[in-house]
């Protein structure tokens, strides 16, 4: 009988070593720096996968090198394409033709309707203006 994993301690793991044992079938290199971080590189052009617990961005230099990702990641794992990245942990992500744009204007606004202040006057900056800053040596 197969125990279910999702929600206890030892899912995590579970999952993340079923999922870098992918990456390693696949030519997948872990970064040395963070293991939530792998590249895979084919000829010139190169496929970069981030890992944040059951969720995964990526990012490459070639449109049919991420298709084959994509493609090779939906045969081997239930998973769902959500499109052009919005938001990521928080953040949002604004893609247009002139770059890719990250802000947190959506946290701000949940921030001040948690403490009651979406309403209040706004200020370009938050420093009292003509206040002298000084350099404490101590």
């Amino acid at each position: 009988m197969k125990k279910v994993l999702y929600g206890l301690k030892q899912a995590l793991r579970a999952w993340y070593n079923k999922i870098e044992a992918y990456f390693t079938r696949e030519w997948f290199e872990k970064c040395c720096s963070n293991h939530t971080l792998f590249t895979k590189k084919e000829g010139g052009n190169i496929l970069i996968v981030s890992l944040y617990v059951d969720d995964l961005i990526f990012t490459g230099d070639n449109r049919s090198m991420c298709d084959k990702f994509k493609s090779s990641m939906m045969r081997e794992f239930d998973m769902s394409d959500l499109g052009m990245m919005k938001y990521f942990l928080g953040i949002e992500v604004i893609q247009n033709e002139v770059g890719i744009f990250i802000c947190q204007r959506k946290y701000a606004r949940e921030v001040l309707e948690k403490f009651g202040m979406e309403n209040s006057n706004s200020v370009k900056n938050p420093i009292i203006s003509g206040t002298r800053l000084s350099k404490d040596e101590t």
